[in-house]
């Protein structure tokens, strides 16, 4: 059920970043509608990140998450190189640390009470300033 609704989430990110010209505001359009959706039952969502990263790799459902994730990251270098701002090898690093920090954010215990938007205001923060070096 999460890995279908993460799809969902991933398609109306995708929709969302292009037509927007700032690669912050790009790769947040891509963030939010993912971190919505993990957030709709938090403790479901925590335990779906918990499976995607010490899951068996092998198990169909895990292997899906896992792609699932790659496209995530893909997306995010996609926008990341409009423009040629970004070389392919640095955009696909800048979004594998995105990746990270948007998980970190949607799984740590810390953030358990936060709303999304304090989750997303969290990643954007961060973002931000991984982007601006």
């Amino acid at each position: 059920m999460q890995n279908s609704s993460y799809v969902d989430a991933l398609v109306k990110g995708r929709a969302a970043a292009e037509g927007i010209p700032d690669a912050l505001d790009a790769v947040m359009a891509i963030v939010r509608p993912v971190v919505e959706c993990n957030r709709t039952q938090i403790d479901n969502g925590r335990t779906y990140l918990r499976e995607i990263v010490f899951g068996d790799p092998d198990e169909p459902y895990h292997r899906d998450a896992l792609a699932l994730t790659v496209q995530t990251e893909e997306a995010i270098a996609t926008v990341l190189q409009r423009g040629q701002r970004t070389s392919p090898g640095e955009a696909a690093t800048l979004a594998r640390i995105v990746s990270a920090i948007m998980f970190l954010s949607m799984a740590a215990t810390i953030n358990i009470a936060r709303s999304v938007d304090e989750i997303l205001e969290d990643v954007r923060g961060q973002v931000r300033v991984l982007l601006s070096h």
